[in-house]
């Protein structure tokens, strides 16, 4: 029997667990005692609060998309963006890279939209994402070297950032490079950006940032809940957030495991943040997600991708 094809099946499945074996190197030093202490001095109102902003920054991306949909000269109104947008960002949750959150193209397709015009909204609603963070983390190495207690090699930083999104623009090129309709799927793309106006572009990037602000305060919310807060401000608990999104959308990781661990061990450490309570700030995060299925699944419920 010829081995190769099994060996390339489990070569191709085995990057979906790199993230876990990340969080379980992570973990292998920490005293369980300790995290068990940190736990049970959550403050669970905070944390309880923080999971209800989920519900503002899904409405605002929901909208986002509606708005960038609007310019395609396709429209669907902001209660049916809404639930298309959480059926798919559903399946997001359980896809390495959130590639799922691509889904919602199917309900374009049924509605008689090509998959290139569909694919765009999908494609500008991330670049929309990906161009905040990285604005947001380039201004943020900036001004955080003057901030007290600042103790991060901030060259380090931008060098494995740059790493990572190389890298993420390679594994995208690595998948289109060979899809057959490509050629007519840009050719759709540019004529439906060249009808967007300028001024809407800015509007939605407005309604970016105020997505990703509410983002930043559940993040900070949830620290605060951990008794974090008073070694870390609420702009290093951002770059943080955004770091470790970013560091997300490489397709190593279920819910960010691993990824996102290791991006706050390697920020909040030097700050003198005892590992188990980061790793404690890092579960209550993933563990927060309930709230996001929730809406979700309510959205599911309501409008299913079939």
């Amino acid at each position: 029997m010829n081995p190769h094809p099994k060996i390339k099946s489990f070569l191709k499945k085995s990057y979906l667990v790199i993230g876990f074996f990340i969080f379980i190197w992570i973990i292998r030093a920490i005293d369980f005692n300790k995290l068990k202490d940190s736990l049970y001095a959550i403050n669970y109102f905070y944390y309880i609060l923080a999971a209800t902003i989920y519900l503002p920054i899904h409405f605002l991306k929901s909208y986002r998309w509606k708005k960038i949909m609007d310019e395609q000269k396709i429209f669907y109104s902001a209660k049916n963006a809404f639930l298309m947008y959480g059926s798919s960002a559903l399946l997001g949750l359980i896809t390495p890279g959130r590639v799922g959150d691509f889904s919602k193209i199917n309900y374009l397709r049924k509605d008689n939209y090509s998959i290139g015009r569909a694919l765009l909204g999908n494609i500008l609603d991330k670049i929309f994402d990906v161009i905040f963070i990285v604005l947001f983390l380039s201004l943020s190495l900036a001004f955080m070297p003057f901030m007290p207690n600042f103790s991060l090699n901030t060259s380090m930083v931008e060098k494995w950032s740059w790493v990572g999104l190389v890298f993420l623009a390679v594994l995208i090129f690595l998948y289109f490079k060979k899809k057959k309709w490509l050629y007519i799927f840009l050719t759709e793309i540019w004529r439906d950006i060249k009808q967007f106006k300028l001024v809407n572009l800015f509007y939605i990037f407005f309604i970016t940032a105020a997505a990703w602000f509410f983002y930043f305060l559940m993040i900070y919310l949830i620290a605060y809940s951990a008794h974090i807060t008073q070694e870390v401000g609420f702009l290093y608990f951002s770059f943080g957030a955004a770091l470790s999104l970013l560091a997300g959308l490489l397709p190593i990781t279920f819910l960010g495991v691993g990824t996102r661990d290791a991006v706050f061990v390697f920020l909040l450490l030097p700050l003198g943040v005892p590992r188990e309570m980061i790793i404690l700030f890092s579960l209550l995060i993933m563990f927060n997600y309930i709230s996001f299925f929730a809406i979700c699944f309510y959205c599911w419920l309501k409008k299913p991708i079939i």
